[in-house]
């Protein structure tokens, strides 16, 4: 399969039926916009859009407060006893660079633990926009436009509170390697994703989560691809034409949605 688009975006089809996918980075800059043009033509086509889950649903604030909730320690438990000593420290030597103490994360889960010192340093890199999926989900609000989701709210939930579950450290240390990494990564990602470079996709976020975290490689990325090549094929077989945006990573490497469906005999070419 071609490693190397326009950007990232792909026609799949089987004779007439077709969809197209689109990877996406999920926070941008100002200066990211206007989005590559074949965005815009593909959402043109396309009858509906579809994202990993509802938006609309997700950002409500009942929903955010259920999400809290969950990300956060019951009586009795904490960060530390949750972490190994080496990680802790690890952790408590980043804050100490922000000058947060470890107190202030102490009822955080993993998760949210990861969510909170993202978002952090993505606002201090100012890119803290709204991405891909939020452009074109407003976009088709908008136009009236069907939407569709390849996960409920509440399974995009469970994967962000389960996704440290029993590798809390993983998640951790992953976090802590990201984000002493994250302005150039950050860089590299967007001008990858921008291009339509699987390759470089791979080299940038998935090689050293294989190797060095495989169960969370699993959850994040291999699990919810499995879970939603039924759905894509799904639609393959609507006489609509559906637009799919999901993260830039789940359609690169051995493991990802383009690979995948190419082997299961469909075409797949830039578009």
């Amino acid at each position: 399969m071609q490693a190397f688009s326009d950007t990232s975006l792909w026609r799949v089809s089987q004779g007439d039926a077709e969809v197209f996918i689109g990877g996406t980075v999920h926070v941008l800059s100002k200066s990211d916009y206007p989005l590559p043009e074949e965005f815009g033509r593909a959402y043109n086509k396309a009858q509906m859009l579809v994202l990993e889950t509802d938006l609309n649903a997700m950002s409500k604030p009942e929903m955010q407060a259920q999400l809290l909730r969950r990300l956060v320690y019951s009586k009795g438990e904490s960060l530390k006893n949750n972490l190994k000593s080496s990680t802790y420290k690890a952790l408590e030597a980043y804050l100490q660079k922000l000058n947060m103490p470890i107190a202030s994360v102490q009822q955080f889960k993993p998760t949210l633990v990861m969510l909170t010192l993202m978002m952090t340093e993505l606002q201090r890199l100012g890119l803290a926009d709204a991405g891909v999926d939020a452009f074109f989900n407003r976009q088709a609000l908008a136009d009236g436009k069907s939407l569709g989701q390849l996960e409920s709210v509440s399974k995009q939930m469970d994967v962000l509170v389960n996704m440290g579950k029993g590798h809390e450290d993983e998640l951790i240390l992953n976090t802590l390697d990201d984000l002493n990494q994250l302005p150039g990564m950050m860089k590299n990602l967007k001008k990858a994703w921008r291009n339509g470079d699987l390759t470089q996709l791979e080299a940038l976020g998935i090689t050293s989560m294989r190797r060095d975290y495989p169960a969370l490689y699993e959850m994040v990325l291999v699990e919810r691809n499995l879970s939603w090549l039924p759905q894509i094929e799904a639609f393959l077989n609507t006489p609509e034409t559906e637009l799919i945006l999901i993260g830039a990573l789940h359609l690169a490497g051995k493991d990802g949605l383009l690979a995948q469906l190419r082997q299961r005999g469909y075409k797949v070419e830039p578009f």
